[in-house]
């Protein structure tokens, strides 16, 4: 077995294309436009064919792996071959893959819950507002703001366009009470899954506790809804508040990513 570095290959994408048919419930979007496609790529070749691809992280993590009908009955093998390489030391993978998942949970040394990933649904939701929030696109004006809030409320420092793609794909939001940002909102169509739209919302600390993230999150879903998707969206085990807040806005756990050390 060999594990060759590639960049994304029309090969490469057939094989995703071909994993993602086989999802159990749609992927994250944080997932895949920032773990995973930052990841590198390895295509998986038995003698002289390619009968899959696997992504690894900086850490010698890996994040995705497939390989194809005929071939699946190797996985085993290629983690076993991964790990003895030294190409990998962890797994984090969804419970949304289950032969990849299952084959490494079953080898793991140690295993921890990471992400928990949930869809909506209009027959829980509950009402959280009376009247609708003043959720408003954000500008190219607004760019160094919002940079300068999701720095300052969740240490996230966007240097590599982030925020300018969200502006281009008119897919964030944000709320002002009195001239100050006391919330952002986002809600990404996925280019790889039609059905469905990323939701999500970072509240100002001194917001918190007041109800406001279920509220954004509450519209952000009817706001998917209204362009034809599903609401789907995540959050780490250990945002017990955001847990609350995505429960309220009526979505339900669906999947769970696990951090699996070898």
């Amino acid at each position: 077995m060999k594990f060759i570095k590639t960049p994304v290959t029309p090969a490469v994408q057939t094989f995703r294309n071909q994993l993602y048919q086989e999802f159990n419930a749609p992927l994250d979007a944080m997932w895949e436009l920032l773990y995973i496609a930052s990841a590198e790529i390895y295509l998986i070749r038995k003698d002289t064919q390619d009968i899959g691809y696997c992504c690894i992280d900086a850490d010698n993590c890996l994040n995705q792996v497939y390989l194809v009908n005929a071939h699946k009955w190797l996985m085993k093998e290629v983690i076993n071959e991964l790990v003895g390489s030294g190409l990998i030391i962890s797994a984090k993978l969804s419970s949304i893959e289950p032969l990849s998942f299952n084959t490494c949970l079953a080898m793991a040394g140690h295993i921890q819950v990471h992400t928990l990933n949930y869809r909506h649904t209009t027959e829980q939701q509950q009402q959280v507002t009376d009247t609708p929030l003043r959720l408003r696109l954000i500008t190219s004006s607004d760019l160094n703001k919002v940079k300068h809030y999701l720095r300052e409320e969740i240490g996230f420092d966007d240097s590599f366009g982030y925020t300018e793609n969200l502006l281009k794909r008119q897919e964030m939001y944000l709320i002002e009470e009195v001239g100050e940002l006391i919330a952002t909102g986002e809600c990404r169509l996925s280019d790889t899954q039609p059905a469905y739209a990323d939701v999500g919302m970072i509240v100002k600390q001194t917001q918190r506790r007041k109800g406001l993230g279920a509220k954004v999150l509450s519209e952000l879903a009817a706001l998917a809804r209204s362009k034809g998707r599903t609401p789907i969206c995540s959050t780490t085990i250990e945002n017990t508040a955001s847990q609350k807040a995505i429960t309220r806005a009526g979505f339900y756990h669906t999947s769970t990513i696990f951090d699996m050390r070898f």
